[in-house]
């Protein structure tokens, strides 16, 4: 058929914008003018408003609902591929389930270089590059000799693949087991054809390096795109285009990558699938580890969910048989151990008569002397960055507040000298005030210690050892992370200080310590997840240690004050297994999930009592639902409305309200009831923000 001839049929094409509006907007599609015939998942920029924005075709019809002579044209098409099949279908399905319109979901998702239809001529011309030498380590992953366990569990994956159907496996493997190595050679034998594509996904950015390379030496002939919010705008917008166009064999990034047009796929691996950065927390808050498994059932296709802790919800999935699980139950090296853990009670501590010193007791001390005279290193794990966590005045009691948060003022010390105030949540930073601004007493003291005290403190006591910190504060410029990781995996470095950031998939080879402070805040969080959140983070610290193979045994220190805790008690036994399932029975009991599902509708405003009092509204409308015509589900509860744990952020009073279901399809009819009315509220209640989060990680 002719361009011509098609255009005299009036082709509407309903186009996806990133506006918070649900519904999709109908353009009328010139063939003779744009050159081609209109696609499903095209890129094309559109009028709306008083601007020209990019947006996704989502469908192709001969027909609109309204007038066809007032239907605006399509402008232009982006130089690239359509979106895979696959992702437009991913974008519907987590349109509805997360309650965002498509546009919301998809279109910002798209690097921010192809949102931008002036640079589209730019991003068509291949950046020049400098030539990639190979690795001068590469390696073949075929020469790499794997133990039977690991050999056992690439055959099962293999024999999977080749059936193509849809199924999750759980790679359940201690620290150290070599899960990596083993996915890896599983993705070898997936990747045969040179049109198949798979996906990685990791956590966080900074894990990203590491694997990275460990990806390249292992497929030196294959192309790697790599995606994460620190690359520069050109070089995401370039990998995205290498893995929509199918150019990219592996695409490795963080959660974002689940979002990635790649029409090739045939496997997707979400390492450290238990880790909470898997869920997005602004915009559209989609779970990428539940999106990477609904993509791989759409697909047909094998997901493989790895960790050495899981996350409850997948442990007992694959318990339940939903998942098939598959276990490392030995390290990887031979020469390799398992660490012995030490639960150093603070209380026999003091009544032994050993000091406590900035959180370090004499007894750790003692551990770092004694694994510096060894030649091996230590970590230092405190999940607390900054100096002190608050400044006091002794005098009459006043703290460090935020004014715009309901949160202390954290500490720091500068690089170039000085120190200032810094909110972790708004980003305010003040000056020290000379003196108290309540009394005027200038005699302020810092009280408990983050990274930087520790740091200070242990280059006081060990002052010929080369201590390095490893935080969001020290790494905060381009590549800093990995020079930096780069140190401590050279030999540079005799004591490592550091954050989350020190604790997950790194191979170090020279650690013989791992000691761990001020754990114990975790314990009394009104949180229900956060005791499955610490055995999880202190699993992952526990295992940096033993990995070198020496004959020296290693050794981990957690210290602690409530050494009977069920995150202590099985985390030195090393029982993952034995946490989950006394977890599984807690949750159990009191219908919580996996037993429910759950959703929270948030409200924001400057008055805490206009938050509140919208949600109330929207709460009153549902259980007077025969006034007002909705059927709300019986098995469907609503709590109370209350303010947020953290009340005020940003100057914004929050509050929530949970809405919990046995079962998923109640909660989604739920979920669109009380979308209408919180639409209809916000007519009401001019200026009061709300969102709707579907499988809250915190609450």
């Amino acid at each position: 058929m002719s361009i011509d001839h098609k255009n005299n049929q009036k082709t509407i094409v309903q186009v996806a914008i990133d506006v918070p509006i649900n519904k999709l907007f109908d353009y009328f599609w010139d063939a003779s003018e744009l050159g081609q015939f209109p696609e499903r998942g095209r890129l094309v920029v559109v009028p709306f408003g008083k601007k020209d924005v990019v947006g996704i075709v989502i469908n192709v019809s001969e027909q609109s609902a309204y007038e066809l002579d007032k239907l605006k044209k399509v402008i232009s098409i982006a130089p690239t591929n359509s979106l895979s099949e696959d992702l437009i279908s991913m974008g519907e399905f987590a349109s509805t389930y997360y309650q965002r319109s498509i546009g919301e979901v998809l279109v910002s998702s798209i690097p921010v270089a192809w949102r931008k239809s002036d640079k589209w001529a730019t991003l068509e011309k291949p950046k020049r590059q400098s030539k990639q030498k190979a690795h001068e380590d590469a390696v073949e992953l075929r020469a790499i000799q794997l133990n039977n366990e690991q050999k056992e569990i690439v055959e099962t994956l293999s024999a999977a693949s080749s059936e193509k159907k849809f199924q999750t496996y759980l790679l359940q493997g201690i620290t150290g087991s070599g899960k990596t190595l083993t996915y890896l050679n599983w993705l070898a034998r997936v990747l045969v054809d040179p049109t198949d594509q798979v996906l990685i996904m990791v956590p966080e950015i900074n894990l990203t390096p590491q694997l990275e390379q460990s990806v390249r030496e292992a497929f030196p002939e294959k192309t790697l795109a790599v995606l994460h919010s620190g690359l520069t705008e050109r070089t995401r917008a370039d990998a995205w285009m290498a893995a929509n166009t199918g150019k990219a064999q592996i695409i490795l990034g963080t959660r974002m990558s689940i979002m990635a047009s790649i029409p090739n796929l045939k496997a997707i691996v979400v390492d450290e699938e238990h880790d909470l950065s898997y869920k997005q927390q602004e915009g559209v808050r989609y779970s990428a580890r539940d999106l990477a498994i609904w993509r791989a059932k759409k697909n047909e296709i094998i997901v493989l969910l790895v960790s050495a802790t899981p996350s409850l919800e997948s442990w007992h999935a694959a318990v339940e048989g939903k998942y098939k699980r598959l276990t490392l139950s030995e390290r990887g090296s031979k020469e390799a151990s398992q660490p012995i853990i030490e639960i150093l009670d603070l209380k026999e501590e003091r009544r032994a008569g050993k000091k406590i010193n900035n959180g370090i007791s004499d007894s750790l001390t003692d551990a770092i002397n004694a694994t510096l005279n060894k030649g091996l290193q230590t970590l230092i794990f405190i999940n607390r960055r900054g100096y002190s966590p608050v400044l006091s005045c002794e005098a009459c009691g006043w703290l460090s507040d935020c004014t715009k948060c309901s949160a202390h003022m954290v500490l720091h010390k500068l690089p170039r000298g000085g120190s200032n105030l810094c909110c972790h949540h708004c980003g305010l930073i003040k000056y020290i005030p000379r003196s108290c601004p309540d009394c005027g007493n200038s005699d302020l003291l810092p009280i408990g210690q983050g990274t930087q005290k520790i740091e200070q403190y242990l280059a006081e006591v060990f002052s010929n050892a080369k201590i390095l910190r490893i935080d969001a504060d020290s790494t905060r410029t381009k590549g800093s992370a990995e020079e930096l990781f780069g140190a401590v995996h050279d030999g540079q470095v005799d004591i490592v200080v550091g954050t989350q950031m020190i604790t997950k998939g790194h191979d170090y080879q020279s650690v013989g310590l791992v000691g761990v402070i001020d754990a114990d805040a975790s314990l009394f969080s009104q949180d229900y997840r956060a005791s499955e959140r610490l055995f999880a983070q202190l699993m992952q610290v526990a295992g940096r240690a033993g990995r070198s193979g020496r004959s020296v045994q290693s050794k981990v220190i957690i210290q602690t004050r409530y050494p009977t805790a069920a995150p202590y008690k099985y985390l030195k036994n090393n029982d993952v297994d034995g946490f989950l399932v006394e977890t599984c029975e807690e949750r159990k009991v009191v219908g919580l999930p996996p037993f429910s599902y759950q959703a929270l509708i948030h409200a924001e405003h400057r008055t805490l009592g206009e938050a509140i009092g919208m949600l109330k509204d929207a709460a009153a409308v549902v259980k007077n639902q025969d006034k007002h015509g909705y059927s709300w589900p019986e098995t469907v509860s609503m709590s109370d409305v209350v303010p947020k744990a953290m009340v005020r952020i940003a100057g914004k009073e929050r509050a929530q309200v949970l809405i919990e279901s046995p079962t998923r399809q109640d909660l989604q009819v739920a979920l669109e009831i009380m979308q209408l009315v919180l639409i209809d509220q916000n007519t009401k209640r001019k200026g009061v923000g709300w969102y709707i989060e579907r499988d809250p990680v915190q609450i």
